[in-house]
């Protein structure tokens, strides 16, 4: 499984390189795909080295509760709070994101 991580921008070296930190971490990663230039400060989902956007504090929130859902579930095959770590998604169960609503009934070559 491939998971982005959010990461907080701690230094911002160049216009692609970003320097990243979480609890126990801190790497370089590119920003040449994100979304804006981050700021230092700034909460960004990190993929393999590479930042893909920008997120909320709300956002990183919910995805680092998914994670340690997961985690717990891998170490113990049980997940205590999986259905509020994943409450977005049982919410929207069968509902397609904004950014896919928008290709439904276009052609595609």
């Amino acid at each position: 499984m491939c998971i982005a991580i959010p990461m907080r921008v701690l230094e911002v070296r160049s216009e692609t390189d970003v320097v990243v930190t979480r609890p126990g971490r801190t790497e370089l990663a590119n920003a040449s795909f994100a979304d804006n230039m981050p700021k230092v400060g700034d909460l960004v989902l990190v993929f393999r080295g590479t930042i893909l956007r920008t997120v909320s504090e709300d956002e990183a929130l919910k995805i680092e509760s998914a994670l340690t859902c997961v985690e717990e579930a891998m170490r113990t095959d049980e997940a205590q709070g999986a259905d509020a770590a994943f409450a977005d998604i049982i919410e929207n169960t069968g509902k397609l994101p904004p950014h896919l609503r928008k290709l439904v009934g276009q052609k595609t070559l």
